[in-house]
């Protein structure tokens, strides 16, 4: 009895230890006055403080943000940090996690998020409000950050259709910016094929009286469809701007939201998306009148070289002819000219070889179809006139190339001729033994001849019998997949990276699937977001269930995804940020995102 009343006297006080975590909400845009054209960040900080124990993290991957009143709300991301402090010798633990955003105002004025509450660990906690006050650039203030480091891409303004051609995508650095890396690349070029980002050369310019460090990147792009069709580019870069740690301290010297110790010794490096500015090429269709026959593609500007490995050879002797194409143009469609059909050469389709180069800007190469010709008969044979047709942006027509015949000195096999005439050769005795060939085989004869060994009609055996060759597959594939089962299980139980990455992909199935059935925009993001998680995670062996974007990117590529396929994660979780940490409604078509995250898994 005295027990129990001990144990109810001890239960409020040990209630009272679980409850003495205390969690404090504050929200500030960080700086809180800009000028026109700067950036401010919307930090939300959740601190929560224990006399006990360390606290646990609970990570807040939403937030209901009310309407932003004309902020633009992006790149959302979050960061964590514990502290033990001993005062008169009791002992403080807190944790604190940061929700930061980044803010871009369209315009002078004063911008006011309100006040909004959200979940965290079973409490509904609420955000005090914050406000943004922009103001009027001053004659004489600092550069903005759209000056001291941009994105510039030399479009031209009118193509064809299935021309090729090249771009400039040139990135300025002012000399006080510090870039720390390239963290994503993307395009918005759905009417255009374009090709992967090489890598980067290095310039340097000077724009309106300052000087900048250009990384260059030379592009080639081909329209695919006819009319205005739009294209510009993206970066994600991380780089540090002048005088970016003040901006986190106040006038005391006391750390403001974001900033850490460390920045007291080094530039803190923050994320900005660069973009080029809208752009749209008109592509025209191809004339139609006085178009040779001979074109099939080729836009650009050529020369043709027509010539054989040698002048002469017997009947049914090989020899190869090649055909140049060189110049500058759209060389991926360019296919080998058509050789005529004649009665005294049997041809075959070419082989193709293509050696690019770039002078400056210009994609030149050469091209070079051989194509192996065989003579039917002995004599002077000429192989007939190529042709090939090209058309010329520049003069807006088309030119025909042609090479006039070559003749080649055919002279009479000197194999032994075939035997005609009714045979008169017995049938040969029954034996295994291998039967001498009655005539010499060409080359073809012999690679279109299977097997020349004679097959007894008399053997009897049960590998004749389809009924016994059916049982014994059956009990073969019985047997392997019974010790395939066995082999996986063992290997489930004794190998516990294999058993995550497992986990990982029958997880993926699911989320894959809800993706894929979601009706609304939430809860497709969610889940595309969830699967792309779990395929990083059985790709790589490592679990990265809960890693947030650049760790997944850092890894995809890694591993040898494409940029393309990192680029369209990139963007899927960005737009799944807007929704759930900026409140903005998607406008994007979920159809096409569903594709795009097929792509994205198909790649992984």
């Amino acid at each position: 009895m005295h027990r129990f009343k001990f144990t109810l006297l001890l239960l409020p006080w040990l209630l009272s230890l679980s409850t003495s975590a205390e969690i404090n909400v504050t929200a500030i845009f960080n700086p809180p006055r800009i000028a026109l054209g700067d950036k401010a960040q919307y930090v939300l900080e959740i601190k929560e403080t224990s006399t006990s124990e360390q606290p646990e993290i609970e990570r807040v991957t939403s937030l209901p943000i009310p309407q932003s009143g004309g902020l633009d709300l992006t790149n959302g991301r979050t960061g964590t940090s514990q502290q033990t402090s001993i005062i008169n010798g009791a002992r403080e633990y807190s944790v604190t996690q940061q929700l930061i955003i980044d803010a871009d105002a369209p315009r002078i004025g004063t911008f006011t998020l309100p006040t909004y509450v959200f979940q965290y660990k079973g409490q509904t906690l609420r955000a005090p409000a914050a406000t943004l006050q922009v103001v009027e650039r001053a004659a004489d203030a600092g550069p903005t950050t759209d000056e001291l480091i941009f994105l510039k891409a030399d479009t031209p303004d009118q193509l064809y259709i299935g021309q090729t051609t090249t771009l400039e995508l040139k990135l300025y650095i002012a000399q006080n910016v510090r870039l720390s890396g390239l963290n994503s690349f993307d395009r918005n070029a759905d009417g255009f094929t374009i090709s992967e980002l090489p890598d980067s050369r290095e310039t340097s310019e000077i724009v309106n009286g300052r000087s900048y460090r250009v990384l260059n990147w030379t592009l080639t792009i081909t329209p695919i469809q006819i009319g205005p069709q739009d294209l510009n580019f993206q970066f994600t870069v991380s780089a540090s701007l002048p005088g970016q740690n003040n901006r986190t301290r106040d006038p005391l010297g006391r750390r403001g939201f974001g900033s850490s110790l460390f920045d007291d010794f080094f530039a803190r490096s923050e994320r900005f998306n660069l973009s080029t500015e809208p752009a749209t090429i008109e592509v025209l269709a191809l004339p139609t009148a006085d178009k040779p026959a001979s074109f099939t593609g080729a836009i650009g500007d050529f020369a043709m070289q027509v010539y054989t490995d040698r002048n002469q050879t017997q009947v049914g002797e090989p020899i190869m002819l090649s055909v140049e194409i060189s110049g500058n143009g759209n060389f991926d469609r360019i296919n080998g000219p058509t050789i005529p059909e004649t009665a005294h050469w049997r041809s075959y389709e070419p082989e193709s070889n293509f050696q690019p180069r770039i002078a400056g800007s210009i994609l030149l190469g050469t091209k070079r179809f051989d194509y192996v010709m065989i003579p039917k008969q002995a004599g002077t044979l000429e192989i007939p006139e190529i042709r090939f047709a090209y058309f010329e942006p520049g003069t807006q027509r088309y030119t025909q190339l042609s090479s006039p015949a070559i003749e080649i000195e055919v002279s009479p096999s000197d194999r032994p001729a075939t035997p005609s005439g009714p045979s008169t050769q017995t049938a040969p005795p029954p034996s295994t033994a291998l039967l001498p060939l009655q005539q010499e085989l060409t080359v073809e004869e012999a690679l279109l001849t299977l097997d020349y060994r004679p097959r007894s009609i008399h053997a009897t055996s049960h590998s004749n019998n389809p009924r016994f060759w059916s049982i014994n597959a059956a009990i073969a594939v019985g047997i392997v997949t019974y010790g395939l089962a066995l082999r996986r299980k063992r290997r489930l139980k004794d190998d516990p990276a294999y058993a995550a990455r497992q986990r990982a992909k029958q997880d993926l199935r699911t989320s894959k699937t809800a993706a894929q059935q979601a009706k609304v925009a939430e809860d497709f993001y969610a889940q595309a977001q969830s699967a792309i998680r779990l395929a990083v995670t059985y790709r790589s062996g490592e679990n990265h269930r809960t890693a947030n974007i650049d760790t997944l990117c850092e890894v995809m590529s890694n591993t040898g995804i494409s940029e393309r396929a990192i680029s369209q994660t990139r963007r899927l979780f960005t737009t799944a940020d807007a929704l759930r940490f900026a409140g903005k409604e998607s406008k994007s078509d979920l159809p096409k995102a569903k594709s795009e995250l097929k792509g994205i898994l198909k790649a992984l």
